[in-house]
């Protein structure tokens, strides 16, 4: 309800105004108020707040934050509507995504001015750089922050709907660089240098090309997650890198099909209990400074997890000592298994489980073309099969 007062001017004449609850801001969701002045009358004021009342219920109020840049309500939308709301690394992603690729080619473009043909234009723009998957990432979250714009009644409608991603030669020439993937020879290498390097390193290295498991997985991986008796490794949860305190340290795993159970070989599991040993001689030696709590499979020496960074250097030194010039990352090595399933004979039904794909079909459209190996495979057992040698095409 409007609150009306009398008041004087500068010039000594008399005046009304009025103050009244403007609907709470549609971004930060903080109560706002605004005041009129300069009524010559009491029944003026009275029209005035009766009109900004109807405009209050029809939302035409919001009318006004299509002039906020594009910049600024993203910036918002992040610390009011996703953080603490989504898991820790989608949340990183989305700021990485609008910071790195958002902001810098829009800037200063205010809400009222975003199109949907201006943003086919930067999704176009995208495409010649960066692999298809990439930018379907970098949609979604621009996507996901318009809906929300939307919802607050903002805008009328999501620019970012039914945009088109293009799927051309340079897509797919990103696409097979980022697969890149160790050859059989060159994991016997790398984990001989991961061996010389540290033990722990080695081990690490070793279970994910073993089993396909994610980097977040593996490193949030607990002792009672492995069974020794199978062997095999429940996959529950993921690593948030960040985090110190034992109930923020983890989160679920990407999708819902990322739970799982993987079997493992007699042989990493005689490593894995290696690797258990050597860390209870490190935690017995530092004591009370040993975060037991943790119990964490794999962390940096006094039982709290690998940063980001340190994990990535170590990866990269052990690149570089092995003479592996492709540009591989620690991602690399889960692509490494899959390929090594497929070549020693596994079906792409039964990589997709161990991977913890969503369908068979992502399985099919990331590995079956990047491995020379399987296609010459097929057609020597192709061959074999037919067995084409007894028919004489000579003539009588």
């Amino acid at each position: 309800m409007a609150h009306f007062q009398k008041y004087q001017k500068k010039d000594g004449t008399s005046a009304w105004m009025f103050k009244a609850e403007l609907p709470c801001d549609p971004v930060t969701g903080k109560r706002r108020q605004t005041t009129k002045r300069g009524f010559k009358t009491k029944k003026e004021a009275q029209f005035a707040a009766a009109e900004l009342e109807v405009h209050k219920q029809t939302g035409k109020l919001n009318m006004e934050y299509k002039d906020v840049f594009v910049r600024d309500f993203l910036i918002e939308w992040l610390e009011v509507y996703k953080k603490n709301t989504v898991k820790a690394n989608t949340f990183k992603l989305h700021e990485y995504n609008i910071h790195k690729h958002i902001i810098p080619y829009y800037g200063y473009v205010k809400l009222k001015d975003f199109s949907p043909a201006f943003y086919q234009k930067f999704i176009n723009v995208l495409a010649e750089k960066y692999s298809r998957r990439t930018v379907s990432i970098i949609h979604t979250t621009m996507s996901n922050a318009m809906n929300k714009a939307v919802t607050l009644n903002i805008i009328d409608k999501n620019p970012c709907y039914k945009v088109s991603i293009p799927n051309n030669k340079i897509n797919k020439i990103k696409t097979d660089q980022d697969l890149q993937y160790l050859t059989k020879d060159e994991v016997f290498h790398v984990l001989e240098v991961a061996s010389e390097l540290e033990q722990k390193y080695y081990t690490l290295v070793r279970l994910l090309i073993d089993t396909g498991m994610r980097k977040g997985e593996a490193l949030a991986l607990q002792w009672k997650d492995i069974d020794f008796a199978q062997p095999s490794i429940n996959i529950l949860k993921t690593l948030h890198y960040d985090e110190k305190e034992l109930n923020k340290m983890f989160g679920p795993p990407k999708t819902e099909t990322s739970y799982r159970s993987v079997l493992i070989s007699q042989e990493l599991a005689k490593e894995l209990k290696k690797h258990k040993l050597k860390q209870a001689e490190q935690r017995m030696m530092l004591g009370t400074l040993y975060f037991s709590e943790g119990d964490l499979v794999f962390e940096r020496g006094d039982g709290f997890p690998y940063t980001k960074s340190t994990l990535h250097r170590a990866i990269k030194r052990i690149y570089t000592k092995a003479n592996i010039t492709k540009n591989l990352t620690i991602h690399s090595l889960r692509h490494t298994h899959a390929v090594m399933m497929l070549e020693s004979g596994a079906s792409l039904k039964e990589v997709q489980e161990r991977l913890g794909h969503k369908s068979i079909q992502t399985t099919a459209d990331v590995y079956t073309h990047i491995s020379n190996t399987l296609e010459k495979r097929s057609i020597a057992s192709y061959s074999e099969y037919m067995n084409y040698d007894h028919i004489s095409t000579e003539k009588k």
